[in-house]
């Protein structure tokens, strides 16, 4: 628009209105001129020099972004992976702002912090910050139906930091290198190649938490050329199933896929004490099982960031011919 950009953040839970409208501008008059024209929209001055950081997730694509620099705060440092963020909260150079969920107000207004991003919840609010002057970004990524889609959000980081080209270019490899592979399996389907079928993630209490077939990574196991059983679930979140409904359609899957954190990686030992009853689950039998310990190894940021790098993990497993110089770095 000129001399401003506008961005419209699409409510995911309801995709009629808006979740958060942005004018992105180097100065305020820009702004105040605009925003008789565009109401309830909030000002964001760029570029940023100084963010304050909630997830992990949005920290991967600063790093990607080059701008780790930029971070003065962050929330739950303990569950962030960046050895740089780590170091620098260590170093008190990065403020601990505290919980993401009821964060430190005072740490957050210390840190000198320009803007906030954070991920948002349905109906929830962002309590006592919401109070203060810091425009909160809601980085909805995680909402997102298509794996591509999540990945796309780098463009809006980018234009935060005044690097839109350089966000433009990081999502175009990555969408260029996911589709490429997408094809490749897609091409091997359309002559015949078979999809072995799957289930995914374990129970948890007494449920068991299967991923809808509109969810994202039901797509990405669809483009890797697998089935995932329980597809037939049109919904873009998880479906909560009992033990017993998931064996009873997923006993004889041809894989298993699923993540956990712990200290150490499982065996299929430890896998039969937790629950003995997964032993009849023939992936078990057959030892087809593949699982991720996210402790260690950086799932949850490259999922967001990198879909191609772990679509190339799944199509290895499903169709290890496909991929023959790619060697599994998420699930082992």
């Amino acid at each position: 628009c000129g001399d401003f950009l506008l961005v419209d953040v699409i409510n995911p839970w309801d995709t009629t209105s808006y979740l958060q409208r942005y004018i992105l501008a180097s100065d305020k008059e820009i702004f105040e001129k605009s925003a008789s024209q565009i109401p309830e929209a909030t000002f964001v001055k760029v570029p940023i020099d100084n963010i304050i950081v909630y997830s992990s997730v949005h920290v991967s694509m600063l790093e990607e972004l080059g701008a780790v620099g930029k971070i003065v705060g962050v929330c739950e440092p303990e569950y962030i992976l960046s050895d740089e963020v780590k170091r620098g909260v260590a170093e008190g150079k990065i403020m601990d702002c505290g919980n993401s969920v009821s964060p430190n107000l005072e740490k957050i207004i210390e840190s000198k912090g320009e803007i906030i991003i954070a991920s948002p919840f349905q109906n929830s609010t962002y309590g006592a910050v919401e109070k203060s002057s810091i425009p909160i970004i809601e980085g909805a990524d995680y909402m997102e139906n298509h794996p591509l889609g999540r990945t796309e959000w780098i463009k809006l980081y980018g234009y935060l930091l005044g690097k839109p080209a350089l966000g433009d270019s990081l999502f175009k490899a990555v969408e260029s290198n996911y589709n490429r592979m997408k094809s490749v399996v897609a091409e091997a389907i359309d002559k015949g190649r078979k999809r072995p079928r799957m289930i995914s993630e374990k129970k948890y209490g007494n449920s068991w938490g299967v991923p809808g077939g509109l969810s994202y990574i039901s797509v990405m196991y669809e483009d890797a050329g697998a089935e995932n059983i329980f597809g037939e679930y049109r919904q873009s979140g998880s479906v909560m199933l009992s033990f017993e409904q998931v064996l009873a359609k997923g006993i004889d899957a041809d894989y298993w896929l699923f993540k956990y954190n712990a200290e150490r990686n499982f065996t299929y030992k430890e896998l039969a004490q937790e629950y003995p009853l997964y032993e009849k689950f023939a992936p078990f039998v057959n030892r087809k099982i593949y699982a991720c310990n996210t402790s260690y190894i950086g799932y949850y940021d490259d999922i967001t960031l990198h879909p191609d790098k772990i679509l190339a993990d799944f199509i290895k497993i499903f169709h290890p011919d496909l991929l023959p110089e790619h060697n599994l770095r998420y699930f082992l």
